[in-house]
């Protein structure tokens, strides 16, 4: 891969611009020549570290793995009948959160690439052990279950393993709560005659294959007697999501990092988690369109 270095951005501060930026020590900055020099915050550092990633070859070496993950995940969700309101998910967003979680100068680049598996943090439940498993069936796809349901050990200690995870918790965590629908499995008319020892439209709709809700539409809320005609129609009640939260640097900070809000001193998290992620997707998108 040829060398890059990171084009100008709009709502880059001066001092990020490399092409702006003074020819003093990395690790501070001044005006002009002669002036005090001025230590860089550790934000301004770590995104000075980010900028320096462009076209460094260390930093690609998980682009291909997020591509066919996201491919797939949005392959699963963009042909389940069971999703409402998907817009296909851009890979760069998960390169950005990994370099923003850990990057090619972290331990854990190579391991827990995503940071799932961290202690102390639970979010490797929701996808080890589903903690909420009808919204995971719903939207990770049914082969990944090898990869993810009581592979906790793989997670922590291979990447790929790891992106996975980090992919199936985010789209958890971004989905709306899941909801109940009727699914009709034809469109035949049919009548049941009630007979002595039915309680109610809830026992018969089990014992002939339908919903309450379907007796209910069709016959009326109703006591019933042995002799009864009911209406119904074959059916079956499905979990569908609704919708989808934005994904904004705000709203992947709250929910995959932590909502700053509500951060304690055994969960943190990083008040700057949307700050540097927005900074970095920017480097990301402007490399990849000069490509």
């Amino acid at each position: 891969m040829v060398k890059r270095t990171a084009a100008v951005h709009k709502g880059i501060p001066t001092t990020e611009n490399p092409r702006q930026r003074p020819q003093v020590n990395t690790r501070t900055t001044g005006k002009v020549s002669g002036q005090p020099l001025k230590k860089l915050s550790s934000l301004e550092e770590w995104k000075s570290g980010r900028e320096k990633a462009i076209g460094n070859p260390d930093w690609y070496i998980y682009d291909n793995t997020i591509r066919k993950l996201v491919s797939e995940i949005n392959q699963h969700l963009s042909m389940s009948k069971n999703i409402e309101q998907y817009k296909p998910l851009d890979w760069k967003l998960i390169k950005a959160m990994i370099w923003t979680e850990t990057g090619a100068t972290s331990a854990a680049w190579k391991t827990k690439t995503m940071q799932i598996g961290n202690n102390k943090d639970d979010g490797i439940l929701e996808v080890t052990v589903p903690a909420r498993p009808r919204k995971y069936n719903i939207i990770v796809p049914r082969n990944w279950d090898k990869y993810l349901k009581n592979k906790g050990d793989m997670i922590k200690t291979n990447p790929e393993y790891n992106i996975r995870a980090g992919i199936a918790l985010l789209m958890i965590k971004m989905s709306e709560t899941e909801k109940d629908k009727t699914v009709y499995d034809n469109e035949k008319e049919f009548t049941y005659e009630v007979v002595r020892g039915d309680l109610g439209y809830s026992s018969i709709a089990k014992k002939i294959g339908t919903t309450q809700g379907v007796l209910t539409t069709l016959n009326g809320i109703k006591a019933i007697h042995p002799g009864d005609k009911l209406k119904y129609k074959q059916a079956h009640m499905e979990q569908y999501i609704p919708g989808w939260k934005l994904f904004t640097p705000q709203n992947i900070q709250i929910q995959y990092n932590g909502d700053p809000k509500r951060a304690t001193a055994s969960k943190p998290g990083d008040l700057n988690y949307a700050d540097k992620f927005e900074y970095v997707y920017g480097l990301i998108v402007a490399d990849e369109n000069k490509k």
